[in-house]
C-alpha cells in the first residue's frame, strides 16, 4: 500500500540531512548507550553533551514510533547517527510514497510564521489513515 504507484525507485523528499561529524558522533552514542527507546533521552545523556534542547528521543525500530513532532531533530533514527528523513516521517504518519511535499524542509524563526516546511507540513498533519476511519465513522453517523 505505502509504495503503490510510486514510479521511480527513490520516493520523494527522501533527502538525508548533512550532520556534522561532531552531531553524528554525538548520534550515535545516544543510540550505543540509551536504554530507554521511544522515550526522551535521561539526564546522564544530556549532561555529558551538554544537551539543553527540550526532546530527543532515539527512536526503537521493534515498537509503535511516538508522535511525531515539526521538528526532525526530536527523533534520531533508530540504527544510523541522523534525524529522519521527511519520507520516513511521512510514512509512520501512513502517507503513501506517491504523496508529495513541497517546500523547504525547514525553516526557523520568523519565517515559520511564512512558510510551512515539509517535516511541518507531516507533523501539523491529521495520518491519513486515521483520517480514513474518521471519515469511515462519520459516513456511518450520517446514515
Amino acid at each position: 500500500m505505502m509504495r503503490e504507484g510510486v514510479e521511480n525507485n527513490i520516493p520523494d523528499s527522501h533527502r538525508f540531512a548533512k550532520h556534522r561529524p561532531d552531531i553524528e558522533q554525538k548520534f550515535n552514542d545516544i543510540i550505543q548507550s540509551s536504554t530507554r527507546k521511544n522515550k526522551d533521552i535521561d539526564q546522564i545523556i544530556r549532561d555529558r553533551y551538554n544537551i539543553k534542547k527540550h526532546t530527543i528521543i532515539p527512536l526503537d525500530h521493534q515498537a509503535k514510533a511516538p508522535t511525531i513532532t515539526t521538528l526532525p531533530d526530536d527523533y534520531i533514527h533508530y540504527c544510523e547517527p541522523r534525524i529522519l528523513t521527511v519520507r520516513e516521517y511521512a510514512r509512520i504518519q501512513s502517507f503513501p510514497d506517491w504523496y508529495q511535499f513541497r517546500g523547504k524542509y525547514t525553516t526557523g524563526g520568523k519565517l515559520r510564521t511564512q512558510e510551512v516546511p515539509r517535516y511541518s507540513q507531516i507533523g501539523n498533519a491529521i495520518p491519513p489513515l486515521f483520517a480514513e476511519q474518521g471519515g469511515i465513522i462519520l459516513k456511518q453517523l450520517l446514515k
